[in-house]
């Protein structure tokens, strides 16, 4: 039941553009921390795109005297490393991540990951769409939409609702019981997080 939610915000559709990531730490299914970090993406990863930056607010100028992503990494690495990550949209979040760590040479953690998005079809089938803000919304869950910190944090209540809803002790089972294969990311390698099956347990 221990379990980390990530969200990172971009300035362009470079992965190495990440300029703030959110870190959301829960314990026992309960949140316990959450933080976010603005990051000076490389000058290799171009200049910010006019979309991201209405979408998100942060422009290129304010990130001047920020640190790069292996700065935050070293403070925000024992909150991922062994843990199982949650992000809305993974695919997106865990190739920025990937993408970043591989940029600055840093190794790879070993970790699995949940998709949200899939938890939320597969539980919630009927809303109008499965984006962060309408399930949020549904749930009653206080969103900030598109800052880092508050994105990550909804998207661990989001699995923290799903647990309990199904009952199920862990991620494992929860992903057994939603016929969802959890994703992994280690060394060389790297396995989607994708739905298996079409029915629940």
């Amino acid at each position: 039941m221990d379990f980390t939610a990530i969200d990172f915000e971009t300035g362009n559709s470079y992965y190495t553009s990440a300029c703030s990531i959110g870190v959301s730490v829960f314990e026992n299914n309960e949140p316990v921390k959450q933080y976010s970090r603005f990051i000076k993406p490389p000058q290799e990863a171009g200049n910010f795109h006019w979309y991201n930056v209405k979408i998100h607010g942060i422009k290129q100028s304010d990130l001047e005297n920020e640190p790069n992503f292996a700065e935050v990494w070293a403070e925000i690495k024992q909150d991922i490393e062994n843990k199982t990550l949650v992000c809305h949209n993974a695919v997106f979040d865990t190739a920025v991540l990937r993408k970043c760590l591989e940029f600055y040479n840093i190794p790879f953690p070993n970790f699995n990951y949940i998709c949200t998005v899939k938890v939320s079809q597969k539980l919630w089938p009927d809303l109008e769409n499965h984006k962060l803000d309408t399930v949020s919304s549904f749930l009653g869950i206080e969103l900030n939409h598109h800052e880092a910190g508050s994105d990550a944090h909804a998207c661990g209540l989001i699995l923290h609702y799903a647990l309990k809803q199904t009952g199920a002790k862990n991620i494992d089972e929860l992903a057994d019981k939603l016929g969802i294969r959890l994703g992994f990311v280690g060394k060389n390698k790297h396995i989607s997080c994708s739905c298996a099956k079409n029915a629940l347990k």
